[in-house]
């Protein structure tokens, strides 16, 4: 729960612990039972990507837990968020969006993929099954060598960015940098507004839920948007070549 303070991240996990009963619990009853105030409340569903506690209220009362006999509430609760990024995710492809990246690995001589943490993961399985295509490709997550090798891109050559939240500062410097050489960007991110998109010539866009719980001070959200999308770009490109 990166950027939340203390108590903030107290009243995240109450939310999480209580989620079942948001939508019968006021702002000032889920105050009291997180002993926070009302603006921490606020606070809180704001930086998760609500407007307030009304917005946040809402959307937890429109989505129904998924029923599957043997599991609590709780787990329910977790499959419902993985279920949320798997079909939110899957509905925001665009095809059209899907052909021009196609186009873009189909064209590209050489590709570089920046990626840090654990989108690492994804970026190796990506890379891995575009060499089964005779693809030249190369992975990098250090930032000195990210920014490095960005250096001598040129055009025909290919930068795919993957970033959950576009917001990477270390990919972005990358990417701009490649940008300058003429070398084009293919994003595999989860927000359409974020600065990696703006500097991108196609972004192929996932969806996070915004009710996933980290309980650490380190970067462990879910990739699963990220493999999700990774997944289509690589069998729409196996389709293309048959």
């Amino acid at each position: 729960m990166t950027n939340l303070t203390n108590a903030e991240r107290a009243t995240w996990e109450m939310i999480q612990e209580n989620y079942e009963a948001i939508p019968k619990l006021s702002i000032s009853e889920l105050a009291n039972l997180a002993h926070v105030s009302l603006s921490t409340v606020n606070r809180t569903v704001r930086k998760k990507g609500f407007a307030g506690y009304s917005e946040f209220r809402y959307s937890v009362r429109k989505k129904e837990l998924p029923k599957i006999s043997g599991f609590s509430t709780e787990v329910l609760g977790a499959i419902a968020k993985n279920e949320e990024e798997l079909l939110q995710t899957i509905y925001n492809i665009s095809a059209v969006e899907v052909e021009k990246a196609v186009k873009l690995l189909d064209e590209a001589k050489d590709i570089v993929i920046f990626a840090q943490g654990l989108t690492v993961n994804v970026a190796n399985e990506l890379m891995k099954k575009l060499q089964l295509f005779h693809k030249q490709v190369n992975l990098y997550d250090d930032p000195k060598q990210m920014a490095y090798y960005a250096k001598f891109l040129n055009e025909g050559e290919l930068i795919l960015a993957l970033s959950l939240s576009g917001e990477n500062p270390e990919i972005n410097l990358a990417v701009k940098i490649g940008e300058q050489h003429k070398a084009k960007v293919l994003s595999l991110t989860t927000d359409a507004e974020s600065e990696l998109t703006k500097h991108s010539d196609v972004s192929l866009i996932g969806y996070k839920s915004k009710l996933e719980v980290n309980y650490f001070e380190l970067d462990v959200h879910s990739r699963l948007p990220l493999f999700i999308l990774e997944r289509v770009l690589v069998d729409a490109y196996s389709i293309y070549q048959k």
